[in-house]
Order: C-alpha cells, then sequence, then structure tokens
C-alpha cells in the first residue's frame, strides 16, 4: 500500500512539475537601426611635435544616445609614431547656437573638468576642436576632424 502512495505521489509531482507556466508579457523593446559608432580623424597641431594624428570614435546606444568615447591621439616625430595615448570615457551630446546657426556640441568627460574637452559639429562631415573656454580656436591651423 505504502508503494503504491508512492507511486501515486510522485506521478503526481512529476505531472505538476511539467505544466507550463503562462508567459509574462513584456513590452518589446524598439531597438534602433541607426545605432552606431561615428568615426572622426585628422591631424591635429602639436606645439612640440610634427602633429597630432586623431581618431574620436563616439559610441551610441540602440537609442542613439551617447554612451562611450574613444580617443586616440599619435603625437608623430617626423613620420614616425613616438607616443601613443588612449583615452575612454563618457560623452555628452548638447545644442549650440553658433553664427545663427544650431549645432551639436559633444563634450568628451563632461563630468571632468581637467579632462573635459568639447568638439562642435559645424559640418555634415566634420567637428570642429573646441579650445579649453569652449570657444572657436583663432588660428589658421586646422583643429578640425573628419568623418570617416
Amino acid at each position: 500500500m505504502k508503494k503504491i502512495m508512492f507511486a501515486g505521489l510522485t506521478c503526481a509531482a512529476l505531472l505538476v512539475g511539467c505544466q507550463t507556466q503562462p508567459k509574462e508579457t513584456e513590452e518589446p523593446v524598439v531597438i534602433n537601426p541607426t545605432a552606431q559608432k561615428v568615426v572622426y580623424s585628422g591631424m591635429l597641431p602639436c606645439a612640440d611635435c610634427s602633429g597630432i594624428r586623431t581618431t574620436l570614435t563616439l559610441y551610441r546606444d540602440q537609442f542613439d544616445a551617447p554612451t562611450r568615447f574613444q580617443l586616440r591621439e599619435e603625437y608623430l616625430e617626423g613620420s614616425k609614431v613616438g607616443l601613443t595615448a588612449v583615452e575612454r570615457g563618457d560623452w555628452s551630446q548638447d545644442t549650440r547656437i553658433q553664427s545663427e546657426r544650431q549645432m551639436e556640441l559633444y563634450t568628451i568627460n563632461p563630468e571632468t573638468p581637467d579632462a573635459k574637452r568639447q568638439y562642435l559639429r559645424d559640418a555634415v562631415n566634420a567637428v570642429e576642436q573646441l579650445d579649453q573656454n569652449g570657444e572657436l580656436i583663432e588660428s589658421n591651423l586646422n583643429y578640425r576632424l573628419l568623418r570617416k
């Protein structure tokens, strides 16, 4: 009798365990098909070297919001790379009115004043590096990075 009761309880436990639970309804996550990374590069001037080969990569999440950046700077000695610096961190995007035009302002390391740098997107395919005060650099030298 105990064997029959044990077998019955075992079968009941197995049957209860096999039942499927109703699935919870979740909102579908909408993924932005344009989510991507944007790369700007160019040769920036250097006071004590031949130039700084610069590559700025800006990453956005699936909702097209700024996430991370990578800034790669290669300090050239003649035609050779003397030193390479790579910086990573967060970045933000704002809007700025410049010369009566609305432009995008990219700030890397926005939470760290000593490491903060700003770039003004002044064309569809280019950004201009700004000075420490967030102003355009008045110079005959090139401070523009082009989109790859």
